[in-house]
């Protein structure tokens, strides 16, 4: 889970973020001063959930909340407040909580409990994040490949959903279709089944007499998540797919039009 909090008084900050981090230890928790600094960050970051308080002293915390959630509409804001008084702004605009001081660790568990957009929880493991660069992570830490190019040959399995795809195919996007690197195609392959027996999920790798392909629904993934639907998926992407490879332009087309159809 991802949560921003803001405020702009730096003891409240600092026990707030305290507080938050007792609440959902393995919680990434960021903390911020200013709203342009808060929406710049979820600007750039997926983020499930948003703290702010209703009045803060320098900002406009409601304004705010409208634009990250213009930003991500699957956001999940919980407002701080002395009292009721703003109860009817947070429900016009849908946001998930309503905190009236005091805050214990109880009431801020039952808020991130029940969020208006449930937040799926990551499992330890294998993960793939598409959205961005492509980066594979297992228990949070980047996958070591012997080879840059085995790297980019999961990637393209993963853009592929599981389909089977030739060795043909894949020599065509990796190398421009050089029949030279069929050495070099069979080291990757090798490289990559590696990699996941390393961390006992060779399974996960779908290998035919000159095809490739992947058990993608059995794989944590972003942009499976965002297939799905998921808030945490729909959350997750923000206008870049696999940036680092240029045959991955016509599915970052595809994500686009369907993102612009699904925030009317």
């Amino acid at each position: 889970m991802t949560i921003v909090l803001v405020d702009d008084n730096k003891d409240l900050r600092e026990g707030r973020t305290a507080l938050l981090r007792r609440c959902e230890p393995t919680a990434e928790i960021t903390a911020f001063a200013t709203a342009e600094d808060a929406l710049e960050h979820v600007r750039r970051n997926p983020t499930d959930v948003v703290f702010v308080e209703a009045e803060p002293q320098s900002f406009n915390g409601f304004l705010m909340a409208r634009q990250m959630k213009a930003l991500q509409p699957k956001l999940n804001v919980i407002f701080l407040a002395e009292n009721a008084d703003h109860t009817a702004e947070a429900m016009e605009m849908h946001a998930s909580g309503y905190l009236i001081r005091p805050f214990s660790d109880e009431r801020v568990r039952d808020e991130l409990n029940d969020l208006r957009y449930p937040v799926e929880k990551q499992e330890r493991g294998l993960y793939v994040r598409a959205f961005g660069s492509f980066e594979v992570f297992y228990d949070g830490e980047p996958v070591w490949f012997r080879y840059r190019k085995s790297k980019e040959l999961l990637a393209y399995l993963v853009d592929r959903k599981g389909a089977i795809v030739s060795r043909d195919e894949l020599i065509t996007v990796l190398w421009g279709g050089e029949t030279d690197r069929s050495n070099y195609y069979k080291q990757i392959t090798k490289d990559l089944k590696d990699m996941l027996d390393r961390y006992g999920l060779g399974y996960l790798l779908i290998r035919r007499r000159g095809y490739l392909g992947l058990l993608f629904d059995q794989m944590a993934c972003d942009y499976r998540s965002w297939l799905a639907g998921t808030p945490t998926g729909l959350n997750a992407y923000h206008g870049e797919y696999m940036r680092q490879y240029d045959w991955a332009e016509e599915t970052w087309m595809h994500i686009e039009g369907k993102s612009g159809m699904w925030s009317l």
